[in-house]
Parts: C-alpha cells; structure tokens; sequence
C-alpha cells in the first residue's frame, strides 16, 4: 500500500497515516538549500519527496498559497484587486504545478492548504469580503485541479474555518477529494479535524504521537525550524 492510500484510508478511520508540516526551511531540513525552491515544480517535488522519506510521511502539505498571497504583499498589492487576480499570478500558478507534479510522481499523498477567506481578507487589506471569498475559490479549485488528494483550510481563527469549510466541502465533493481544517495556535498549539469534524492527531511538541489506533496524525504546526532531520526522522519513525 502506497503513502497516499494509507492517507487516504486513515482520512476515513483505516489505520494511522503521518503527514508532518514541514515548509518554511524544509530546504535546510533536507541540506539542499535553495531558495524559492517551490517555484521550481521538479526541483520542488525532489525536495518535498526527500522530506517525506526522512519523515516516513504518508501525505505532505503544500503551502503554496501562502507563499503566492507573501509574495503580493512583498510587492505592494492591496485591496480586492490584489485578490481578484491573486490565484492567477504567476505564484500562484507555479504552486498549482508543484501539486500536479507531485500527484503524477509522489508515492505519499498532496494536502494543499490555502489560508481561509478572512486571513487572505487581512493579508491583503481588502474591505470586501466577496473579493476574499472568490480567491479562495480560485485557489481551491484550482489545486484540486491539479490534482490534490486534499485541501487543508487553515487559519488562526476557529469561526473563520466553519465557514470556510462549508464553502470548500462543495468543491471537494465535486472532485471526489478530500477536506480537512487546521487551526493554527502559538506555541505549536494546533488543532486539525476532517470535514466531517472528526480530529485529526496531533504530535506535542517534545514529540509524543497521540493515543490513537486510527486516523491521520499531523505535527504540531511547521516543525522544519524547531525540528532536524535526525528529530524527524526519530519521530517520524516512532508511529504506533
């Protein structure tokens, strides 16, 4: 059984799958350093695969949404024309290719994430909330079109998930794919659950995997700056 299918079957309660959330120096974690590594989809789908065999990982979360809506507010873009054509930027179109790159050669499963309408809302100082709302469409569609086995809603804000959720679940169920939330707190205080609201797992922060004979289990929060490969790997490997 391949990564993707133990992700796939712990998403509906078969057995434990591992998707850790390593992004911001995966490069350094992996010792290849390179930047603007994602923009890259071979070089990007190298790198991420070296990370998930390190972690013994069954899916791997792809932030490239994030990185599209820094680099707008890097530039200067604001308001709802900022986020009207934000899925539609370059950026934005390198992260779709890194997901279809991954789906057609990745053993391990592709979790998409895109931030919630409220936090692209913030980011880029839009007043309306329609304008926040169609770029999350965008994003969504866009990555279940390039072939994501799921999308991860994420935000700061437990609310702005509920809503967000209901507006992604559509899509999702039009695709056949699959939906999951994840509520970024401090300290790695993260919460995750699928679209049905049953918990995701979560790892504590000094490493203990949770009590659980089943469902996916994630990291709390992005472990590449606080974790090393020899740290990785040792959890990674210390499933039940």
């Amino acid at each position: 059984m391949s990564g993707r299918d133990r992700f796939l079957a712990a998403l509906s309660g078969e057995g434990v799958a591992f998707a850790p959330i390593v992004w911001e120096r995966l490069p350094a974690l992996v010792h290849q350093e390179q930047a603007d590594w994602w923009k890259d989809p071979t070089l990007g789908q190298r790198l991420i695969a070296d990370a998930a065999a390190l972690a013994g990982a069954d899916a791997m979360f792809v932030f490239a949404a994030d990185e599209a809506v820094r680099s707008a507010v890097a530039e200067g873009a604001r308001g709802d024309a900022a986020l009207d054509a934000l899925a539609s930027v370059k950026d934005a179109r390198h992260g779709s290719e890194l997901v279809q790159a991954l789906r057609a050669t990745a053993q391990h499963g592709v979790i998409a994430a895109v931030p919630s309408p409220g936090t692209l809302q913030r980011e880029l100082g839009s007043e309306e909330p329609d304008a926040a709302e169609d770029a999350f469409t965008d994003f969504v569609t866009r990555f279940l079109e390039a072939g994501a086995d799921a999308v991860a809603v994420t935000s700061t804000e437990a609310l702005e998930l509920n809503g967000a959720m209901d507006r992604a679940v559509r899509l999702v169920e039009l695709f056949g794919r699959r939906l999951v939330a994840v509520l970024w707190g401090e300290d790695g205080d993260t919460k995750a659950w699928n679209e049905h609201g049953e918990p995701l797992g979560v790892i504590s922060c000094a490493g203990d995997w949770p009590e659980r004979t089943s469902g996916v289990v994630i990291t709390p929060g992005d472990v590449s700056h606080r974790w090393d490969a020899a740290r990785l790997r040792a959890i990674g490997t210390a499933r039940p």
